[in-house]
């Protein structure tokens, strides 16, 4: 809990609505259970000033109440627990609404939880043989990436990934359906399925799939512990639907302009790592705090860290901030930080991401 705690209170456009008085609680009856009013209590002791560490018991009680399967002290997922909050968070800042209706509005939704970390995902399924294309566009929160071998490549089996960017290549890959009919042409086996990102969100949270169910017979989960790069800097660009539709000659990319657009530049300001094995152990969180100032949190333990460190360290959650302030020209240059489709780098992005200028940390106490 707290390494996700210390990633919200980072997130700047968090920062400046909670920090705004923006919420308005519409619990009027139970302000207590409030969610966004406990997580706006939070950001104001956060940005105080004080320096002792904050018990959040709270938030916890709420989080348990609104995610019941998180009941218990226990080691919970990261990552179950981000989902959980952040549904909480829409839940209680929407306007007018029932807690039961909220949970299911997620579509058109304009939330600051929704503002910040939703995007849309582009599902297409076409026929090789009528050329017949059905798409469905769904939002998503995070987007998960498998690490494991794959059987989806052409070739055969399709190795571990070695980088972030082989797994979203790998995302975003058409594949083949098999056993299945064109829902057009009744052709058998000629459907294939590719997803690609529609709209990207503000901040992009990158799920590794770490933790993987456990097999028959197995009381523990397994966990991959391939080592899995990660630039600090990140061009969405080549994963975009338009993009992706031209390489596949889909109707939907017929308009795509260029491969990479300054729009679609992120920047790495947050890792959340587990240390340990499948039967236990610990996360840690990795904030970045005024362009490359690295820190270590570790619930009430707040060490100086690296940019090495983080790049070297095994990502579970990473979380990325859109950079709209990066000029093209940039990726034209040579660097050893940036890693973008056509193994081009840059170095200079670093001096244009004063938007995610972070202010002092915390600690917190586990609990």
């Amino acid at each position: 809990m707290n390494c996700i705690v210390q990633v919200l209170v980072h997130t700047p456009l968090l920062r400046d609505y909670f920090l705004s008085d923006k919420h308005i609680c519409h619990l009027q009856e139970t302000p207590e259970s409030c969610l966004a009013c406990e997580m706006f209590n939070i950001f104001q002791e956060f940005y105080s000033g004080q320096s002792d560490p904050h018990i959040p018991y709270k938030l916890v009680y709420l989080i348990w109440k609104h995610a019941e399967y998180l009941i218990g002290f226990d080691q919970q997922d990261a990552h179950e627990f981000l989902i959980a909050i952040l549904d909480g968070l829409h839940a209680h800042c929407q306007n007018k609404e029932t807690d039961e209706k909220l949970y299911h509005t997620v579509s058109h939704c304009n939330c600051i939880i929704h503002q910040v970390f939703t995007g849309c995902y582009q599902s297409d399924v076409f026929c090789s043989k009528c050329n017949y294309v059905s798409t469905a566009i769904d939002p998503f929160w995070d987007i998960s990436l498998d690490l494991g071998e794959t059987t989806g490549n052409k070739n055969g089996i399709d190795p571990n990934p070695e980088s972030l960017v082989d797994c979203l290549r790998r995302y975003t890959r058409p594949e083949s359906l098999h056993c299945t009919h064109c829902s057009h042409c009744q052709a058998y086996d000629s459907t294939m399925k590719q997803l690609t990102i529609k709209k990207l969100p503000v901040v992009a949270c990158f799920h590794l799939k770490r933790l993987a169910a456990p097999n028959s017979g197995q009381k523990v989960c397994n966990k991959n512990t391939t080592h899995v790069m990660f630039p600090e800097f990140l061009d969405m660009s080549p994963f975009m639907s338009t993009t992706c539709g031209e390489r596949n000659n889909l109707p939907n990319g017929a308009h795509s302009r260029d491969l990479h657009n300054s729009e679609n530049v992120f920047s790495l300001f947050a890792v959340v790592s587990h240390r340990g094995d499948q039967a236990g152990g610990h996360y840690i969180s990795y904030i970045r705090q005024h362009r490359d100032r690295w820190y270590l949190c570790d619930d009430d333990a707040i060490m100086k860290s690296s940019l090495n460190d983080v790049l070297e360290s095994e990502g579970y959650l990473l979380f990325y901030h859109k950079q709209n302030c990066v000029p093209l020209r940039y990726f034209l240059s040579h660097g050893k930080n940036v890693l973008c489709e056509n193994n081009q780098f840059c170095d200079q992005v670093r001096s244009c991401t004063s938007s995610v200028t972070l202010l002092p940390l915390w600690c917190l106490i586990s609990m």
